[in-house]
């Protein structure tokens, strides 16, 4: 098993939680997590368990098991005494944020590129696990091979999945925090129209709307993250922070 990727920068009296997505790694979000930080926000990023090892470990762990690291990683920062923590994360990470501010509340929510809506599709996870192995730089006929192997865990994990996202949809109008949803237009994974779904479901008058033409599914690493993260920062420095002493 390989060494837990979570990461911290600590920076400010204002949290934010960064949640990274289904089958990636915190190195996806460590470049808004400096951006952040850069900016006067201390930042967690806590690495779901399975993600970033071989297909062996990943197909064993579940949603309920990596949102309970997403869970664990809000308590932590409460437990440093920040007690208002805004929670960004992207793809299945944006999905996590949606469920903790139906389950908590939390200062702000900014779900990008999630996949929340009544009639959800999915990209298989065959497909996901076949980009990783072939970044690993297996052939392709081995990469073939270990997936058929794995059917029966990738079936399952797939089922898991649905059924938790279908969750969260069916509780979204129990959200009721400030909310910025960010949406790439050439997202390739999912349907753009999740981000309107959100946005129309959601029960809080502070909630914005931020489609980006030119990306795709991986947001904060696309041609436009530096206009993302322009959005970001204001939207939360907009919010009313209390700003408490943190020891």
């Amino acid at each position: 098993m390989s060494a837990d990727r979570s990461f911290s920068l600590k920076a400010g009296k204002r949290a934010v939680l960064l949640l990274h997505g289904f089958a990636g790694t915190t190195e996806d979000v460590r470049e808004l997590g400096e951006r952040l930080a850069e900016n006067g926000y201390t930042v967690h990023a806590p690495n779901f368990r399975g993600h970033g090892d071989e297909p062996a470990i990943f197909l064993k762990t579940t949603p309920e098991m990596w949102y309970e690291d997403a869970v664990a990683g809000y308590e932590a920062l409460q437990k440093e005494g920040y007690q208002e923590i805004a929670i960004v994360g992207v793809a299945m990470g944006g999905v996590f944020a949606l469920k903790m501010a139906e389950q908590f509340h939390p200062k702000a929510i900014v779900p990008l590129c999630a996949n929340v809506n009544r009639k959800m599709r999915y990209i298989p996870v065959e497909q996901y696990l076949q980009k990783q192995l072939e970044k690993d730089g297996m052939q392709a006929e081995d990469v073939a091979a270990m997936i058929q192997s794995y059917q029966p865990e990738i079936a399952k994990m797939a089922e898991e999945r649905s059924s938790f996202y279908k969750n969260v949809a069916i509780n979204i109008e129990k959200i009721q925090v400030p909310t910025m949803i960010g949406q790439g237009c050439q997202d390739e994974e999912i349907d753009a129209d999740n981000a309107n779904y959100i946005f129309k479901h959601i029960h809080t008058d502070e909630k914005q709307l931020c489609f980006y033409q030119g990306s795709g599914h991986d947001i904060v690493n696309d041609c436009e993250k530096d206009l993302l993260e322009e959005d970001l920062i204001y939207f939360l420095d907009d919010l009313m922070w209390l700003d408490e002493e943190v020891g």
